[in-house]
């Protein structure tokens, strides 16, 4: 069995063009080759040190123990705890697992200091994209360009674990997050509304709600970050179809936010729901597994959440998972129509572990059939692998399928991945517009004073 170990007191996902992978065997990929099984660089030069498994080809690494650090206590935990009980039934070896902390951004803090002092484990996870830099991989991040199993990451998941020369510094965690509307099936057809295309479509059905029935056409879930940004970020489709160079512009500061009229209509969305009476009562006191009770129960009809919100559903009312349906955030124009994506957290390889060719061989059996399999027997799918070569299968609920559907068709990644520049108060300053306390207007000044704040303090050039 996995050996874990507690350093913190609790207890407790693919883009446009993109081949996903599920759980499941359909269009099956190839294994590797025994030539394409990993081993470390100093491997290739000197020859495996450690022999391999007669008859087989596989290395061989009975024995061994390898250090591996994450801050997942949700059901994902049980996914990741499959996958390593199977990597040691399979190589013979141990994965030592400590659980960092309860809070995700508390858990890379201590990994920061780690890396700081070059005491970082053998495995551990970081945050893609933009806040990969903060561990300068160069310095601390073992490169696995040169790894066969590399190519079976979907381009746009190695474009968020890129160095500057072509260096990959990771593989995918777990599978990604799909954002978009979230919607109570039986509560449409009674109503005979249909799926909207557009903001103001969407804004229609709200009012036939409150005027047809006791429902909250919108329940808002703002006690929690998470909660309060989820449609502001997922406005970042649209941002990125008006100025696909947003990002990189912003961070360059050659434009300001209040440019984009598209990432100011985020703000005017979360403003108008609520100047409208569309929310239900007490967004601020309203909890994640509040929204999706409510959704469930049909006590209200839409929420704003990430395809993760269907592993809650399944957990506090297993039985109304399939009355729950899902469309893209709309717009304004029904032709401009798709999602924003929230990938995955990443598995990284110190430069300084002494169990580097046992670490590719973990990951090469991760971006696998096998490892995917693996997972999928703790912990049900909550959104779609950066694994090339499957398909979701049909015993994944239908919504999360529908989800995987329009990453495919028509998605962006959110702007995090792209610019590291985010205020330390953006979830209090949409909490007050999504409100009423403070305006549109208002919260875009806020949120680039907060902005600039954090670029300054990240010494990022130009500010």
């Amino acid at each position: 069995m996995t050996k874990k170990k507690v350093s913190a007191l609790f207890m407790a996902a693919v883009m446009a063009g993109s081949v996903l992978i599920g759980c499941g065997n359909k269009n099956e990929a190839p294994p590797a080759s025994e030539a394409e099984r990993p081993v470390s660089n100093e491997e290739k030069e000197e020859g495996a040190a450690d022999g391999a498994v007669e008859g087989t080809g596989e290395p061989s690494f009975e024995g061994r123990t390898l250090t591996l650090a994450h801050n997942y206590l949700d059901a994902t935990m049980d996914g990741l705890n499959k996958q390593f009980e199977a990597f040691e039934q399979k190589y013979g070896c141990t994965v030592e697992v400590e659980l960092l902390a309860e809070d995700g951004e508390e858990g890379e803090r201590i990994l920061l200091t780690r890396a700081a002092t070059g005491n970082l484990p053998d495995v551990f996870c970081a945050s893609s994209g933009a806040k990969l830099k903060e561990f300068a991989p160069a310095e601390n991040v073992y490169d696995i360009s040169g790894e066969a199993f590399v190519e079976r990451l979907t381009d746009d998941y190695k474009a968020i674990v890129s160095g500057d020369n072509g260096e990959i510094y990771g593989v995918p965690l777990r599978p990604s997050n799909v954002a978009g509307v979230f919607y109570n099936k039986p509560a449409y057809e009674a109503l005979g509304l249909e799926i909207p295309t557009t903001w103001e479509g969407l804004m229609a059905n709200c009012q036939a709600i409150r005027e047809n029935s006791d429902k909250d056409p919108i329940v808002a879930a703002y006690d929690g970050a998470a909660g309060c940004q989820i449609l502001f970020l997922s406005q970042y489709y649209y941002v990125a179809q008006e100025n696909p160079d947003f990002a990189q512009q912003y961070t360059n500061r050659e434009i300001e936010l209040a440019d984009s009229s598209a990432y100011v209509r985020g703000l005017e969305k979360m403003y108008e729901m609520n100047e409208k009476g569309y929310l239900n009562t007490d967004p601020l006191s309203t909890s994640f597994d509040d929204s999706a009770i409510a959704l469930a129960e049909g006590t209200a009809v839409h929420t704003f959440c990430r395809t993760n919100i269907v592993g809650t559903i399944e957990n506090v009312a297993p039985d109304k998972v399939d009355d729950i349906g899902f469309f893209p955030l709309p717009d304004e124009k029904e032709e401009v129509l798709g999602v924003a994506v929230w990938l995955p957290q990443s598995w990284c390889i110190s430069k300084n572990s002494e169990n580097i060719d046992l670490a590719l061989a973990l990951f090469d059996f991760l971006a696998s059939e096998e490892g995917i399999a693996a997972y999928c027997e703790g912990t049900e799918p909550a959104g779609i692998f950066a694994i090339k070569g499957f398909s979701l299968t049909d015993d994944v609920p239908q919504i999360i399928r529908d989800a995987q559907e329009w990453a495919n068709k028509a998605s962006t990644p959110v702007m995090e991945y792209s610019c590291d520049i985010k205020g330390a108060n953006m979830a209090t300053i949409l909490s007050m517009v999504g409100t009423g306390e403070m305006t549109p207007e208002q919260g875009i000044t806020e949120i680039a004073a907060d902005n600039e704040i954090d670029a300054r303090q990240r010494g990022i050039a130009g500010w």
